[in-house]
């Protein structure tokens, strides 16, 4: 290796030293490794989230087909083929926030007991199972299929209930360029994108799936939960869920009017440290649209 790292020095660097473009080469020699072993990394990194998101859509069940909007009564009154008759047939004013996907909940519970519901956003690669424990900690590092995972999987807040106000789900933001997990939900601190992107799909383990309408981009300091708390889950009266709501559009990066007054809150939450290092979070706050 001594006399490589030489015959190269000199033959690279005839001018130099020997002994110094020894020494060149052999930290030249280490960057290339150090690169080469970075880019199987990266590669084998990136192979796995291809094969995990593979295996959630195998899990699933039936893929997810977004209905199309019914025309309705009003519209088909001023359509020249309706000829302004009083005949409305089969055809009514349709509820388009009503609509259910199709999961495998026995295959899923049978893979993991935890499972509580699924999670959809249009248009991006957000399309898991929401998984929920006592304990905030283990699906941090562990994925859906329990295994020890860097990755781990989305999960709701611990002694989360079904019918609180606000419910939060993290997952990981695995790095700008990954796919995997929450990771996308970096995408939204562009504005045009978050205008583009503002429905999401919930749907309860073997019950019912509930559109919600993205409302508000957020980064958030971990630690300043004392001005305003994202997690909060109930509201007591009317004047605490205002005081809350206005401190979302405060606190927010991008903010936009719903179309009604939430009665229900999903929020998704992942790790950003841009602007708040450690500390920072990136919040994605969606109210329910009404059914």
């Amino acid at each position: 290796m001594k006399d490589l790292t030489g015959k190269l020095g000199k033959l690279i660097f005839p001018d130099v030293e020997e002994k110094k473009s020894r020494r060149i080469m052999v930290q030249i020699i280490i960057g290339l490794l150090i690169a080469l072993i970075s880019i199987a990394g990266m590669l084998i990194y990136s192979h796995q989230e291809v094969k995990q998101q593979q295996k959630f859509q195998q899990i699933k069940g039936m893929e997810i087909i977004l209905p199309e909007e019914k025309e309705t009564e009003s519209a088909k009154e001023k359509s020249p083929e309706a000829g302004g008759g009083n005949d409305t047939g089969d055809m009514e004013e349709s509820d388009t926030n009503t609509v259910t996907f199709t999961y495998d909940w026995d295959s899923l519970i049978d893979i993991n007991a935890d499972v509580k519901g699924w999670l959809y956003l249009p248009d991006t690669p957000i399309d898991l199972p929401v998984v929920g424990t006592s304990d905030n900690d283990y699906y941090l590092t562990h994925d859906f299929w329990k295994q020890k995972k860097s990755v781990g999987c989305p999960f709701m807040d611990k002694d989360t209930g079904q019918w609180d106000f606000n419910r939060t789900i993290y997952a990981h933001n695995m790095s700008r360029t990954s796919d995997a997990m929450f990771s996308p939900l970096l995408n939204f601190k562009d504005e045009d994108y978050f205008m583009a992107h503002r429905q999401l799909y919930y749907t309860e383990c073997y019950g019912d799936t509930a559109e919600y309408q993205l409302m508000a981009v957020v980064k958030y300091n971990a630690k300043d939960t004392g001005s305003w708390d994202f997690r909060t889950r109930n509201h007591a009266d009317m004047e605490s869920y205002n005081l809350w709501m206005e401190q979302l559009q405060e606190h927010a990066l991008y903010y936009a009017e719903p179309d009604h007054a939430p009665a229900e809150i999903l929020t998704l939450s992942t790790c950003d440290r841009s602007e708040f290092g450690k500390d920072g979070r990136l919040v994605i706050v969606a109210g329910k649209c009404q059914q």
